[in-house]
């Protein structure tokens, strides 16, 4: 593993700012003032350090595919959360499935900060201070900044006023009307496209700087929601063109990166590539790493793997979002030889048993270990305590739980497939670049040797709590070392050749033209990694999955048939890998929406995992929670509490959405404009369809 240190040297040397994009070269000559239409439009470095602001577009939070601040602060959880394949373990409720919006006076996501920034800049490319080429440089940076944004502005409120100008209050085009969504669209693609061409190298902003193949993963990833969208709401008649240009684009960008991350440590447990491209301190040089944000000790860091650490996380996964991973047989759960040994009765290690390994990477597998001694000897620092494993014989934690030879077993099983956590140090030689490893700790180094930690148990454990059975915990690193605020310094990415196999496979499944070749040049790439069988259309018929979408789920009925559409069991599929795979990065809610899917996701009752009270393998008390019935969730979509009496069952989190009569609407699938823009511009702004009824009574009071 790359020490910290290291890094940070190499880091400080090359590339000194925020960004890995600005060189000791650039620090030199930044202005000594901040940058202003004085000052900022005179050499190309000066033009360098005003667009700089910019590229913390990919960290703003707005941006739901995007890694800012903490996980569940950061516009990836939001979009899991709201998508349904996430839960809150604070009991929140999700506003889209229990209807508790308000009316929006002003909102951020309503904004043009980052366009008016760019339009100032593009103004200035003929003043004459820079060569040809490199003003065109500076248009291709600006055209995909501005495009980039819109992207956002386009998925939240569809039609949005097309600003490529500098406004003042007083400017007439302030007032116009929201142009048309595919108007913006084409103009996004237009403006994209243009700078794939005429955008220059790279070298002179910096070693991760924007680059065509940036851009091009950019315009990727729009090509397949725009033109998924116009299908499936019915927008646009040309969207197939969108899908073209996607699966053109896609591929183009396949044949440069051929190559997945493998995984680089000592122990390379299958998926561990998948494992490390989220938590690996270094992302430079890693194959299929198209960009990345780098984060550097005492300038710009990150909590994900701190939070995730502490009793104040609160992502965890509903037990239908378990279900969505495949046995390592390439076979459903539900698929009657797919050898799945969960169900009712049986405990999380059976449902772990021959998964997808990105099941346990994503969710931490229950693990058990043993503290040795009433006063155990510190290893490495203060309060990581030695530990060994439990033996059949022994009675777990002094309870009446008699450990028998099968769960002495169980109990190594998932701490042995990562490599047994047996330091909290951060760059020795004991551990992978950016692994996990069981049993888990805290950031102080605690270990938290009982997995997964329910909240509802009396627990001694106060860290990494759980509330479903499955705590999320893909950002977890095994390394602790941060500052005094416990920030970490791995890289995050921002485009990857995996989202592109993704959108590779989806667009040539939209235009007829998915067959195995594209298979096993998309989803199977994806598949050989983690060591899961590889799809083969010729298995794949209308009973390969009981469980897929079928178009009419009880819980999804109601609405109009733009909803209840079958998904084809080859398209789910697909759709299932883009979920597995980009689990935790925020591409959830963007993707039940376009696909036109929201109910089917978010009207269905979360619930945990099957446990029992008392005599747990797992845990350290008794389950004082109430149970549901997961069979009714599955077949009408929610089922009502019921009491501890049984002493087992499925674990009782929220009530369904449709239980208490909400649930989602179709309002939801575009945001609420601000009111304050529609009064600032009555004669021309209008509101998104279904808000204006969905507030009148309120209004009205108002008025």
């Amino acid at each position: 593993m790359k020490s910290k240190n290291t890094k940070i040297i190499a880091s400080l040397v090359a590339a000194a700012l925020t960004w890995s994009s600005c060189n000791n070269n650039f620090l030199e000559r930044l202005p000594k003032t901040s940058p202003n239409e004085t000052n900022a439009f005179l050499t190309y470095d000066n033009y360098r350090a005003y667009v700089y602001p910019l590229y913390g577009m990919f960290t703003d939070g707005r941006i739901m595919t995007n890694f800012s601040g903490t996980y569940y602060n950061a516009g990836q959880w939001y979009s899991d959360y709201y998508a349904g394949i996430m839960t809150c373990r604070p009991a929140s409720q999700n506003p889209y499935a229990f209807q508790t919006f308000q009316p929006v006076t002003s909102s951020g996501n309503w904004s043009f900060d980052y366009i008016r920034k760019v339009n100032v800049m593009l103004s200035h490319l003929s003043d004459g201070s820079l060569k040809p080429a490199e003003a065109e440089h500076w248009r291709s940076v600006g055209y995909f900044f501005h495009a980039f944004w819109y992207m956002e502005m386009l998925s939240r409120y569809g039609d949005v006023p097309w600003i490529n100008t500098v406004l003042s209050d007083q400017s007439e085009e302030a007032y116009i009307p929201r142009t048309p969504r595919n108007e913006v669209a084409d103009s996004i693609v237009m403006r994209m496209e243009y700078a794939i061409e005429h955008i220059g190298s790279s070298a002179k902003d910096g070693d991760n700087a924007l680059t065509q193949d940036a851009i091009r993963a950019a315009l990727s990833r729009f090509l397949l929601r725009e033109g998924t969208w116009g299908k499936y709401h019915g927008t646009n008649p040309n969207y197939k063109v969108y899908l073209k240009k996607c699966l053109s684009l896609s591929q183009e960008l396949m044949a440069k990166y051929p190559s997945l991350h493998q995984g680089s440590g000592i122990n390379k447990y299958p998926g561990a590539g998948y494992d490390e491209v989220m938590t690996t301190e270094s992302l430079a040089g890693v194959d299929g790493i198209i960009m990345y944000k780098q984060y550097l000790d005492g300038m710009t860091m990150h909590r994900f793997s701190d939070l995730i650490h502490v009793e104040a996380h609160r992502a965890d996964a509903p037990q239908q979002t378990v279900d969505l991973f495949l046995m390592k047989n390439g076979k459903p759960i539900a698929n009657a030889s797919s050898g799945f040994q969960g169900g009712e009765g049986k405990d999380l290690w059976d449902y772990y048993a021959d998964r997808d390994p990105r099941l346990m990477i994503n969710f931490e597998p229950p693990a058990q270990a043993k503290v040795t001694g009433t006063n155990p000897t510190p290893d490495n620092v203060t309060t990581f305590k030695k530990w060994t494993f439990w033996k059949a014989g022994e009675k777990l934690n002094g309870g009446s739980f008699v450990i028998t030879p099968e769960y002495e077993k169980k109990f190594r099983t998932y701490i042995d497939y990562f490599g047994p956590n047996i330091k909290c140090e951060d760059g020795d030689g004991d551990v992978s670049l950016g692994s996990k490893r069981l049993p888990g700790h805290n950031w102080g180094g605690a270990m938290v040797h009982s997995a997964p930690n329910i909240t509802q148990f009396a627990q001694t454990d106060n860290y990494m709590r759980c509330w479903t059975g499955y705590f999320f915990w893909k950002h977890y690193t095994a390394w602790e070392n941060g500052d005094n605020n416990y920030n970490q310094t791995s890289d995050k990415p921002i485009f990857t050749i995996e989202e592109v196999l993704l959108n590779c496979a989806e667009a040539a499944w939209e235009l007829g033209r998915f067959d195995q070749a594209i298979a096993d040049r998309t989803i199977n790439l994806l598949r050989d990694r983690v060591g899961v069988a590889p799809m083969t259309l010729s298995e794949i018929g209308p009973y390969f999955d009981p469980n897929r979408d079928k178009g009419d789920a009880a819980w999804t009925r109601g609405y109009d048939g733009k909803t209840n559409y079958e998904v084809d069991p080859v398209l789910w599929e697909i759709r299932r890998e883009r979920m597995v795979e980009l689990m935790g990065q925020g591409f959830s809610f963007y993707d039940i929406k376009r696909w036109h899917k929201a109910p089917y996701f978010v009207n269905r009752q979360p619930c945990g995992a099957f446990v029992t009270a008392k005599d747990l393998p797992y845990g350290k008390g008794t389950y004082t929670g109430q149970f549901v019935d997961y069979d009714e969730i599955q077949s009408q979509g929610y089922a009502l509490p019921k009491p501890n009496s049984e002493g087992r069952g499925w674990i009782y989190t929220t009530p369904g959405p449709l239980s208490v009569g909400k649930g989602w609407k179709d309002t939801y699938y575009l945001e609420m404009v601000p009111l304050h823009q529609i009064n600032m511009n009555k004669e021309h702004m209008t509101q998104n369809p279904g808000w204006e009824s969905e507030f009148a009574s309120s209004q009205e009071e108002k008025n």
